[in-house]
């Protein structure tokens, strides 16, 4: 990759903070990230940091933590994020493609080491005490709504599917403005509603936690870390997750495991009606689809 003249100010500043305590294998590691360009970090795993630097992985994973962080992917998305404000869309977009290369190979390897970081990075991120009032809330509802604004639709469909299978009233919903105010006229109270959303403080997020919170309607939301700290004190749960600084794994491949894991444990709660609404689809398969039974 090529050099440059320092990552972000992100660094700088913890490097000056933290920098006189840290051991001569993390500093020189610091100093190291302090000059890669804002554009190429993200695309650094901790192999590659310590072959750089001549230290080793657990080396720069203490690193990033004595800087501050959760581990490095965390310092990977605080210390690029303000270049995602600044930089468009389409240009993040270009640089991410010409650091990949064109061997399938390179970009496979590039985007499972992505999938991995994501996974270690929610895993650490995950709140048990909160993921305990979502299913709480979940399992008491008549129906839970799911609904996904924008591309988080997606994992608004699947967490309701999900429920269904576990034998959960379940509806869902991507629509927007007057569509999505036609779908909450039919949510009653002992309804919950699961929101899911990233990032953008758009109108609809905020309109539906003040509706809800009105109506006593029980709202969990799956965002990102910035919303979860604004909405945490409006809602009954928040579930936070993040995608990663290279942006090879999208905010919503998070959601989307988020929701897999809620629909487990909320299955988990009663596993008799999960089995029964297991042996009522099958047999709903056979019905109709000629499926057989297994």
């Amino acid at each position: 990759m090529s050099g440059g003249t320092g990552s972000d100010d992100v660094l700088a500043e913890r490097l000056r903070t933290h920098g006189g305590t840290l051991p001569r294998a993390e500093r020189r590691i610091a100093e190291y990230l302090a000059t890669v360009p804002p554009a190429e970090l993200p695309f650094l795993g901790a192999t590659q940091i310590a072959q750089a630097t001549g230290t080793s992985d657990a080396s720069v994973i203490r690193t990033a933590r004595s800087l501050g962080f959760s581990g490095l992917p965390e310092l990977k998305r605080v210390a690029s994020r303000p270049r995602r404000v600044e930089v468009s869309r389409a240009e993040r977009r270009q640089a991410q493609l010409s650091a990949l290369g064109g061997e399938s190979a390179t970009v496979a390897r590039a985007f499972h080491d992505a999938l991995r970081e994501l996974l270690d990075d929610n895993e650490q991120l995950l709140d048990l005490t909160e993921l305990e009032r979502a299913r709480a809330a979940i399992v008491a509802a008549q129906t839970v709504w799911t609904i996904g604004i924008g591309t988080s639709g997606a994992a608004a469909l699947y967490l309701a599917d999900q429920l269904t299978r576990a034998g959960h009233r379940a509806r869902w919903t991507r629509a927007s403005g007057f569509d999505l105010a036609n779908e909450l006229l039919a949510v009653q109270p002992g309804d919950a509603i699961v929101l899911i959303h990233a990032a953008s403080p758009i109108r609809e997020f905020a309109d539906v936690i003040a509706w809800a919170s009105g109506a006593g309607v029980p709202v969990v939301l799956i965002t990102g870390t910035q919303l979860a700290e604004r909405y945490r004190d409006e809602v009954s749960a928040v579930l936070r997750c993040v995608g990663t600084a290279s942006e090879l794994t999208r905010w919503v491949i998070a959601a989307v495991q988020l929701a897999e894991l809620l629909a487990i444990i909320v299955a988990t709660s009663d596993p008799a009606q999960a089995a029964g609404a297991s042996r009522r689809l099958a047999e709903l398969r056979q019905a109709v689809a000629g499926e057989p039974s297994a």
